[in-house]
């Protein structure tokens, strides 16, 4: 409204032919981008997503309006070159990534089978020898072992073996009509082998399966690295591109105007992404998805979900729950189905999401 005790030039309230005020004229102007700022659009993207986004709003101008500006060095086509750098790094992380999701499935597959044997096996030999009460006294020692972790899985299994051969040399002997004594010691002999050659030939390969699992999660961290890396090279070399060209560039000029349509971040940084460290089936009954995170993540989000479709069912991402740094139960689902996972976190600034992650459902082990 215009100032009842007559126009001022500084008084707040006259405006200009153009709109603005004298205060606004003068006042502090944001500061030009800096290449260390991440680009924040409010659409849904993964990180490298949003910085190929703007390179591709990049490239054109730059091309058609300043083709002879060149920033340390580089070019339109080094910019162009960076765009279609993306894709194959992406998927070789994706089929890393992959490879990484198989080795952990099959290596927890594997565990829990141990872990069911190592648990079956004592209750067939309690419910058909329960008569035997130096067999009974050591199968009551067995199960002092809870399998819960991949270290009591492996001693229960190692201890298994030997139970089982006795129960089959106590049988073997029994039937026989050889003295007790005579038997015991047989019966040791077999313990004593089934264990070695049991028990151990199984935590070998489970060792084997896990020391290829650690292998494979390296190659990951390796193509996740060299994303990360070209990605922050395309996104310096946007920044700059946009700071040297915003800064010799005057308005009215076609230049100028076409910088407007570049996508630039607000001053709230943009959400960090919560990743997503592996998928497992488990939960009640076998058939729910137990999601565990990677640490860290998260930072400045004012939002944080995990999201899932049915592939094949759904048409995106249309399942959500708050997401639980310490992780999360989905489902439960049907067996056959293949679930896909992703994170999604948001703020002012727009929102992130994680690498999508898939497991397909088996029959449970239980």
């Amino acid at each position: 409204m215009p100032n009842p005790a007559g126009a001022r030039y500084d008084d707040g309230l006259t405006y200009w032919d153009d709109g603005s005020t004298y205060d606004s004229a003068t006042a502090t102007q944001p500061p030009l981008l800096t290449p260390l700022q991440p680009i924040s659009p409010s659409t849904t993207m993964e990180f490298w997503e949003v910085t190929k986004n703007r390179a591709q709003e990049t490239l054109p101008v730059w091309t058609n309006y300043a083709p002879d500006l060149t920033v340390g060095g580089k070019t339109p086509a080094d910019l162009e070159a960076l765009i279609d750098g993306f894709e194959p790094l992406v998927q070789a992380r994706t089929l890393a990534q992959d490879v990484v999701d198989a080795a952990y499935y099959a290596l927890q597959d594997a565990l829990q089978r141990m872990k069911v044997l190592g648990t079956r096996v004592p209750q067939i030999i309690e419910g058909q020898l329960d008569e035997n009460a130096l067999l009974m006294r050591d199968v009551d020692q067995l199960f002092r072992t809870s399998p819960r972790t991949e270290g009591t899985i492996l001693k229960r299994l190692r201890q298994t073996p030997a139970h089982a051969a006795a129960r089959v040399g106590a049988r073997e002997h029994g039937a026989g009509g050889h003295d007790t004594a005579a038997a015991a010691r047989h019966a040791h002999r077999r313990r004593r082998g089934l264990h070695r050659r049991g028990g151990h030939r199984a935590a070998g390969r489970l060792h084997r399966a896990g020391q290829g699992h650690k292998d494979k999660e390296e190659d990951l961290d390796i193509t996740r690295q060299e994303l990360a890396a070209h990605d922050r090279a395309c996104d310096q070399l946007n920044k700059r591109w946009y700071k040297v060209a915003k800064a010799t560039a005057d308005p009215g000029q076609p230049l100028y105007d076409e910088l407007e349509d570049i996508t630039t971040e607000p001053s709230t940084p943009a959400p960090e992404v919560v990743e997503i460290d592996h998928l497992a089936q488990g939960g009640e009954g076998g058939l729910e998805v137990l999601v565990a995170y990677e640490p860290g993540g998260g930072a400045h989000a004012t939002q944080r979900l995990v999201k899932w479709q049915i592939v094949g069912v759904d048409p995106g991402h249309i399942h959500s729950a708050p997401l639980d740094p310490s992780g999360n139960n989905l489902g439960a689902f049907a067996v056959g189905q293949t679930i896909q996972v992703i994170t999604e976190v948001s703020n002012s600034a727009g929102t992130r999401t994680s690498a999508p992650r898939s497991i397909t459902l088996g029959e449970p082990v239980v």
